[in-house]
């Protein structure tokens, strides 16, 4: 019996191999994280918010498309009401649509079984490649094993949703070799449908490892002579095009929707990660090579001594059996002036190169080596894979077809067939136990795993009908945590049981309008300082009535519900959170364990339309830690203590003005009396009303009166003075008053 699929005979031999070869690897993914399979709709791989948002991308592909009828690549579901841009994110939209039948059971039922899945197809397509190259079983076996449980697959997937998956890329070098080598039709069709898949079942970061792979293989073909004539010749021109235009076409929905989303404002945040420092974060230490992940339940202590391993992109130990066997093939290939290994060698050789960074790093200082990848990060688009680290995946991949000549060579000298499996087994073994992320503790269970339990109040507000959004306490990212997004990540798969937009979310990639839409709400920022040790506090000097505040920006972001969790907060900081909630919005709604929920309809629905001025805080994104964005003179300098109630603002200064929507007029007439002082000297500043420039400040070291005038918007507007230049303290203000007419 024979199936015939685009030229492909598969008998029901190889299908018994392949039902075998699957049973094998789900025998290690059962052993390997079992606390995930023993609980399989109740427990994910992953502790940081990452595994949180990877999930709700996992529900939000389908029910944008299938419910909302909308694009996945643009949301207002978070960040109400500023919403969000996801044409950058790292989304894996194949794997939402396939899992939308799994989702009936739970999110996190269909997040762990495609994690689960991705392991085996990961193995079996490696196998596949392999067994293509040594055309023996055990060494095929032992290489899919190695790419698919690899310390850095298992420790990206931990919490990245669009890494779980890397089985497409083994799978198109397959087929992007045969159509070298064979010159098919066929090949090349594969070859497109694999590389869209390793795409969209993963991400565009998955896409560029895998061009620059392919690149590398065809710099090869050319550049050694017996090799040459596979591709410079018009039938593999012609196959390339075909596939080229095949990978256009299919993906084509996907790419479309991404190109129509990408403006100069989702660039720059890509951009604003791209920087020399900020890759060499997310570039592996030369030690992390030879050192055993943190998730190693085994030898996993060894790496409290080396920083260098500590974050995903830095986990790239591949093994002492796996370089070995590695090492074999290659001396053994030396001879044969690398006739078989080469490829594979040189195609590992740069990938090397370039994953080490821009600089390289030896046991956590930076050197002056420089890498390849300070010339790869200046070509155009590709910068947005600003994570060196992760063209280990691909390095892992050679190691795992390189390993597999190396046991094939074994198997050579090995007279006796028996002794030759007994060796086999015996690396295998050694690579199962370097590999092995069993947790054995308390403590590592913990740190890898993740309790995905939705509190049932979540699933009846989603019951509940009408339009409203959901503010999630605490909804700040904390950078002095060890993981920031946790809060932020959590609330979004909360959503997934109440599908109404929620006030904050996270994303890979911020911007600071997402930002300070929270920002702006004093209950937000008064919830963070308490969540950061710092007490029940307001940023704002302008403001004195923040409840209003509060309730205006409430109203305003059509907050129903506000819920509190638990875990972020000590005792006495979580009695003065609630204390305050109840006292703003009456009884709690619903108590839980790690959930406390307030409705806010009444309380925000009879807020006076009072006009309010208020300052939020600033974020210097990425490194540091929130910051007030303005300062009180007292011992500094720069100002005299007669001055000690002047409000400072950063350059550029801002302040958001709400005006009241009313019956009357859309646009009301404001005019701004304030006392202004520059405290770098004679400066000049340009005031700007929601983006219009509205009079220019000519400010000295002394204070003097101003008198700015605009138009006003319901709503919140926004009053911003910038300074030209590098002044760092821009403006200086007191006694600012604003006053609306009609």
């Amino acid at each position: 019996m024979r199936f015939m699929k685009l030229g492909l005979k598969i008998d029901l031999k190889t299908l018994k191999e392949y039902a075998i070869l699957c049973l094998a690897y789900l025998v290690i993914c059962v052993i390997f994280f079992w606390p995930m399979i023993s609980n399989i709709t109740g427990t994910v791989a992953g502790s940081g918010g990452d595994v949180f948002q990877s999930m709700w991308e996992l529900w939000w592909v389908p029910y944008s498309i299938f419910t909302l009828h909308t694009t996945p690549y643009l949301t207002a579901f978070l960040f109400y009401p500023v919403g969000a841009n996801l044409a950058t994110q790292t989304m894996a939209p194949l794997l939402g649509m396939v899992s939308a039948p799994l989702q009936a059971v739970g999110v996190a039922f269909a997040y762990n079984s495609l994690f689960v899945v991705s392991f085996l197809l990961a193995g079996v397509f490696t196998y596949a490649l392999a067994h293509h190259v040594t055309k023996n079983r055990i060494a095929a076996f032992a290489a899919g094993l190695i790419y698919a449980f690899a310390p850095i697959h298992t420790v990206q997937a931990f919490g990245h949703l669009q890494f779980v998956n890397i089985a497409f890329i083994p799978l198109f070098v397959l087929f992007f070799l045969k159509m070298a080598e064979e010159r098919k039709h066929r090949d090349a069709i594969l070859a497109s449908i694999s590389f869209v898949f390793l795409t969209f079942f993963g991400d565009i970061e998955q896409a560029l490892i895998t061009i620059f792979l392919a690149f590398l293989i065809l710099v090869y073909f050319t550049a050694v002579k017996k090799e040459r004539a596979k591709i410079l010749n018009k039938r593999y021109a012609l196959l390339f095009v075909e596939m080229l235009a095949l990978v256009l076409i299919l993906g084509s929905p996907a790419f479309v929707s991404i190109i129509r989303h990408l403006n100069a404002a989702t660039l720059s945040t890509v951009n604003a990660q791209a920087s020399t420092a900020y890759t060499e974060l997310y570039s592996p230490d030369l030690l992390s090579f030879f050192v055993p992940s943190g998730m190693n339940g085994l030898t996993g202590g060894i790496v409290s001594s080396v920083d260098a391993s500590a974050t995903s992109e830095r986990t790239v130990y591949a093994g002492y059996s796996v370089i070995i066997l590695a090492a074999i093939a290659i001396v053994y290939d030396y001879k044969e002036k690398f006739a078989k290994t080469g490829i594979f060698l040189f195609s590992l050789f740069f990938l090397m190169l370039i994953s080490i960074g821009p600089y390289l790093q030896v046991n956590g200082a930076v050197t002056a080596v420089p890498g390849i990848y300070l010339v790869y990060h200046q070509i155009p688009y590709l910068n947005v894979l600003r994570e060196p680290g992760r063209f280990d995946i691909a390095i892992e991949l050679m190691l795992a077809v390189l390993a597999a000549m190396g046991i094939v060579h074994l198997h050579s000298v090995v007279q006796k067939k028996e002794g030759a499996k007994l060796l086999s087994a015996v690396f295998i073994f050694f690579i199962l136990i370097e590999y092995n992320t069993v947790a054995t503790n308390a403590g590592m269970l913990n740190r890898m795993y993740s309790n995905a339990t939705i509190p049932t109040v979540y699933k009846e507000l989603g019951l509940i009908q009408g339009n409203f959004t959901v503010l999630e306490l605490p909804a700040l990212p904390d950078f002095s945590s060890n993981a920031p997004a946790f809060y932020p990540g959590l609330a979004m798969y909360y959503q997934t049981a109440f599908k109404k937009p929620i006030v904050g979310g996270y994303t890979t990639r911020y911007n600071t309008t997402q930002i300070f839409s929270l920002m702006n709400v004093p209950l937000v920022t008064s919830a963070y300082y308490l969540q950061t040790k710092n007490g029940l506090v307001y940023a704002s000097p302008l403001v004195e009535n923040y409840t209003n505040e509060t309730l205006l920006l409430m109203k305003a972001y059509n907050i129903g519900f506000v819920s509190v969790d638990r875990r972020a907060y000590n005792q006495s900081e979580l009695g003065l959170l609630v204390s305050y909630l109840a006292n703003l919005f009456g009884y709690p709604v619903y108590q839980g364990n790690a959930t406390i929920v307030f409705a806010t309809q009444f309380a925000s629905s009879n807020v006076l339309n009072a006009t309010v001025a208020y300052t939020p805080v600033a974020l210097n994104y990425p490194y540091s830690l929130w910051q007030p964005g303005w300062l009180l003179c007292g011992s500094s300098v720069a100002c005299s203590q007669n001055y000690s109630s002047v409000w400072f603002g950063i350059n550029p200064s801002y302040i958001n003005i709400y005006s009241p929507v009313t019956n009357q007029r859309a646009k009301r007439n404001a005019t701004v009396e304030m006392q202004a002082l520059s405290p770098s000297g004679f400066v000049s500043t340009t005031a700007y009303l929601n983006g219009v420039s509205i009079g220019v400040l000519n400010l000295t070291p002394s204070l003097r009166n101003y008198t700015l005038r605009g138009r006003l918007y319901p709503g919140i507007n926004q009053l911003v003075f910038y300074t030209r230049g590098n002044a760092t303290y821009a403006l200086g203000a007191q006694n600012i008053s604003i006053v609306i007419k009609n």
